[in-house]
C-alpha cells in the first residue's frame, strides 16, 4: 500500500486476489484508478485495460457496476462479474471485481472492497503517526542542538571574560600588592598585605580553573587533542588517579567544532563521574581515528554499576549519562556503556567524520 500517493500497492493487491480467488474458485481482478488491471487470478491479464472500469473512472461517476455476459462479448479486457470502487478519503483509488453471476459475486466484491479500504485507511493512519513521531523527534533534535549551541557559546563568552578580564585584573592586584608589601616598613602590615596577595593568587587559580571547565582556550585554539591532553594532565594531578593515554593517529589534526566540543564534554563528564562514583585508581583513555570514524574509549577499574538500573530509571544521578547519549546522537554517532558490579566501567563513543554535520578541517 502506498498511501502517500493514494495508490494501491500491486503486491498487496495480488495477495488479496489470491486469497479471494482461492475461496471462491473464481477470477478476481483489482484495477488501479485508471482502470488498468494491477492484480488478477489470471496473471496474463495484469497490465490490460479493463474497458468498462476505465470508462466509469474516466467519466468521474464512481459507482458499483455489473458486467453482463453480453457485455463481456463486445468489451475488451473484461469478464462477467460485479465490480466495486475502492474509496479512500472521498476519492476512488481503484476497483475490485469478482467474476460470476451478480447474485454470487456482488457480496464478495463488496466485502473485498471494504477490506481493502480498511487496510488502506489503517496504513494511512499508521504512516501519519510515524511521520508525526519523526517530525517530533526532528524538532526535539533541532531544539536540543540549539540549546547546546547557546550553552556552549555562553560558556565560551564567560570563559573568555574570566580569562581576559577577571584574570588580568587579579594579576594586576597581585602585582600591586607585592609592590606595596615591598614599600611598607611595618612587618605586621607587610604580612597582612602578603596574605591578601596569597588570597588573590588562590582566587586567580580558582578563576582559571572555572574558565577552563567552562571552555578551555586550547580547545578553540589548538583543538581537541591538545585540550583533552591538558585536561587529563590536570585531572591526574588533582585527584591522584593513574592515567593511561592513547591518542594515536591524530597529531594536530582538527575536526568540526561540533565533534570536538562533543567529545571534550563527554570526556569531561566521564572523568567527573569516575571521581564521584567509581572509586577508581586507574583510568585508560584512548582517542583514535579509524577510516572515517573517530572513536573515544574511557575505561576505569572502579566499582562499576548495574547498567540495567540506569536504563530503567530517570533518577537525576543518571542525567549525565543520558546527556552524553543526546550529544552523541546530535552528531550522528553511537554511544555505549558497559559495566558490572566490581568490574569497572567502559565507555565507548563512535562518531562518523563524513556525516551531514561533521567534517574534517
Amino acid at each position: 500500500m502506498n498511501n502517500a500517493y493514494g495508490r494501491l500497492d500491486a503486491k498487496f493487491a495480488q495477495s488479496l486476489v489470491d486469497i479471494v480467488a482461492a475461496e471462491l474458485n473464481k477470477n478476481v481482478n483489482i484495477l488501479d484508478d485508471r482502470g488498468v488491471i494491477i492484480a488478477s487470478f489470471s496473471r496474463e491479464r495484469i497490465g490490460q485495460v479493463h474497458e468498462s472500469g476505465a470508462r466509469m473512472l474516466k467519466a468521474g461517476i464512481i459507482k458499483e457496476f455489473y458486467v453482463s455476459k453480453e457485455e463481456e462479448r463486445y468489451l475488451s479486457g473484461i469478464r462477467q462479474g460485479f465490480n466495486v470502487p475502492i474509496m479512500f478519503e472521498n476519492r476512488c483509488i481503484g476497483v475490485i471485481g469478482v467474476t460470476g453471476n451478480q447474485e454470487m459475486a456482488e457480496p464478495y466484491a463488496r466485502l473485498a472492497a471494504r477490506f481493502v479500504e480498511a487496510n488502506v485507511q489503517s496504513n494511512a493512519q499508521q504512516e501519519k503517526l510515524v511521520r508525526a513521531l519523526q517530525e517530533k523527534e526532528e524538532l526535539r533534535s533541532v531544539f536540543l542542538n540549539k540549546i547546546i549551541t547557546i550553552q556552549e557559546e555562553e560558556r565560551k563568552r564567560i570563559s573568555r571574560e574570566l580569562h581576559d578580564e577577571t584574570s588580568q585584573s587579579l594579576t594586576s592586584i597581585i602585582v600591586g600588592l607585592r609592590m606595596l608589601a615591598e614599600q611598607v616598613q611595618s612587618s605586621e602590615d607587610k604580612e597582612k598585605i602578603l596574605k591578601m596577595r596569597d588570597l588573590a593568587v588562590t582566587t586567580l587559580e580558582a578563576v582559571h580553573h572555572i574558565a577552563v571547565e567552562l571552555r578551555p582556550v586550547l580547545l578553540d585554539d589548538l583543538g581537541l587533542v591538545a585540550a583533552a591532553k591538558k585536561y587529563i594532565e590536570n585531572y591526574a594531578k588533582q585527584y591522584g588517579i593513574s592515567m593511561h593515554i592513547d591518542f594515536s593517529n591524530l597529531s594536530r589534526e582538527r575536526f568540526s567544532p561540533e565533534i570536538e566540543i562533543t567529545l571534550y564534554r563527554i570526556l569531561q563528564e566521564a572523568l567527573t563521574n569516575i571521581v564521584k562514583h567509581a572509586q577508581a585508581t586507574e583510568v585508560c583513555v584512548s582517542l583514535n581515528k579509524r577510516q572515517d570514524k573517530l572513536i573515544l574509549m574511557v575505561h576505569d577499574n572502579g566499582v562499576g554499576f548495574n547498567t540495567e538500573i540506569v536504563k530503567n530509571t530517570h533518577s537525576h544521578t543518571c542525567l549525565g549519562i543520558y546527556g552524553m547519549g543526546e550529544r552523541v546522537a546530535l552528531v550522528e554517532g553511537t554511544f555505549n556503556i558497559k559495566s558490572a558490579i566490581g568490574q569497572g566501567t567502559k565507555l565507548f563513543v563512535e562518531i562518523p567524520l563524513r556525516g551531514k554535520n561533521n567534517r574534517v578541517l
